[in-house]
């Protein structure tokens, strides 16, 4: 199955500390066969800023006519609310590779029920957007699949093949585990490989997720990689 991959990195224009040539060259050295781009989106305090948007676009085309291996333009954006806002428009997504979606705050309010409250915004931001990877699945602080039901949880999955929306085996939380992999393999969801990387010591490190997915019997026909790569 080796298709080694990794569509989960950050650079200096959000919270990571390199380059997008430094990236890429660190990515090829390691064996990746492609490597995406995912700065933060601009409503998170360490996002990418709206004015350096366009700039970081260009960036990566640069870094792509040097690089050895293909680079995807994407972006993490974030969901804004509970109704499956992204702090991304409908034009500069067009002129992504990749658009990922991540989920990294929730009001106070709902503290008390963590878990159903990210079921609900993930729902209705897959339900409302058109979306490549959803990343870190159910990672808020936790993992907080054990607090869903096993219905809740297959609900999700179906609306994701529905979507066609991948579900990332993230390296830096080790999270989906291998009930929730085996589901969207069940269901015909397609995975995605990312690192989270911030600096150049991380990305392309993927062997926790190379594992997972031999673990649950992954083939190359259930990754993400041919459809966006090509």
């Amino acid at each position: 199955m080796v298709v080694k991959f990794d569509f989960h990195t950050h650079t200096r224009y959000s919270d990571g500390t390199c380059s997008h040539a430094e990236m890429a060259e660190t990515a090829a050295a390691r064996g990746m066969m492609a490597l995406a781009f995912t700065d933060h989106g601009p409503e998170l305090s360490v996002g990418v800023a709206r004015e350096k948007m366009a700039q970081m676009l260009e960036d990566i085309r640069m870094a792509g006519e040097d690089a050895e291996i293909p680079l995807l333009a994407g972006i993490e954006a974030n969901v804004t609310n509970r109704f499956g806002g992204l702090d991304v428009g409908e034009d500069f997504i067009r002129k992504l590779d990749f658009v990922s979606i991540g989920i990294h705050d929730i009001e106070e309010i709902y503290l008390s029920d963590n878990a159903h409250e990210y079921l609900f915004r993930a729902t209705s931001a897959i339900a409302k957007n058109e979306v490549d990877v959803f990343c870190h699945p159910f990672f808020f602080n936790k993992d907080l699949l054990p607090q869903l039901s096993a219905e809740e949880i297959e609900e999700f999955v179906e609306l994701a093949a529905e979507r066609n929306v991948a579900m990332e085996v993230n390296v830096k939380y080790r999270v989906p585990g291998d009930d929730f992999l085996k589901l969207c393999l069940k269901k015909g969801v397609k995975l995605s490989i990312g690192s989270d990387a911030h600096r150049v010591a991380e990305v392309g490190k993927i062997d926790w997720a190379l594992s997972a997915l031999k673990r649950v019997g992954a083939k190359r026909e259930d990754l993400v990689f041919d459809s966006l790569v090509g």
